[in-house]
């Protein structure tokens, strides 16, 4: 069986694992388990939200010269 190793776990995520593996009664490992497998059977054949993103572009026909949204971000946050 493959072995998966987690580096940099923050803090948070990891007590937050922690204390559902001791609500539920499992070891943190078999939490952890528990946590991806009910993730992975959620939408197997969900798009990545990049592909939603482009999908969602391609719907809406901007002309060519419309700005990009990244440099629209860039402008509100540089004006404050």
């Amino acid at each position: 069986m493959p072995t998966i190793y987690v580096r940099n776990v923050p803090t948070e995520v990891y007590e937050a694992l922690r204390r559902r593996a001791e609500r539920n009664g499992r070891s943190l490992n078999a939490e952890v388990l528990a946590t991806l497998a009910r993730d992975v059977a959620r939408d197997p054949g969900r798009a990545s939200i990049a592909d939603q993103i482009a999908a969602f572009a391609a719907r809406i026909n901007l002309p060519p010269d419309a700005p990009k949204p990244e440099d629209l971000i860039r402008e509100l946050r540089d004006s404050d």
